[in-house]
């Protein structure tokens, strides 16, 4: 800008007669000057923009970081709702397949016991017989255990004869 668009004269005109107006011209000026002066010195306060800057940025920042939080704990919720429910899943198969276990060993025991009856002599068989029917029925482990050490000795005759 010229001192002449500052003031709103052009070359051509004549500096005004009365000492007021021209008072009041050059503090206008002067007002202007100063508005001019302060948009300068703020344009070249490179530090004071760097600071705006910096704040707007970390706003914005701060604002992304408290969404991305909001979503991670989301997810999170999800997540463990997932996890619980594939647990539970496990944990009914696991418990329906023990019953199928149990089962097995069972059978596989029967038939275990019925190959060890049908391969143990009648002398042995007789005795077991005579422990499972006899008056202490209340012991009937204590039966089942004397019939398997009859099959033990019997079994570790048979290989000393061999």
């Amino acid at each position: 800008m010229t001192g002449d668009e500052l003031t709103g004269r052009t070359p051509g005109d004549a500096p005004p007669d009365d000492i007021q107006a021209l008072t009041q011209e050059i503090e206008r000026t002067r007002e202007e000057l100063g508005e001019t002066v302060e948009a300068l010195a703020a344009k070249a306060d490179v530090t004071a923009r760097a600071r705006d800057k910096a704040a707007e940025v970390a706003g914005r920042l701060s604002s992304t970081a408290s969404q991305v939080k909001e979503q991670a704990t989301a997810r999170a919720g999800q997540v463990r709702s997932e996890i619980a429910g594939k647990t539970a899943g496990a944990r009914r198969t696991a418990l329906n397949g023990s019953g199928q276990v149990r089962q097995q060993v069972t059978s596989k025991s029967a038939r275990a016991g019925q190959t060890v009856w049908g391969a143990a002599p009648e002398q042995v068989r007789q005795t077991a017989r005579r422990a499972a029917g006899s008056p202490r029925k209340r012991q009937a482990g204590l039966a089942i255990a004397a019939g398997g050490a009859l099959l033990a000795g019997w079994l570790i005759m048979r290989r000393r004869r061999r």
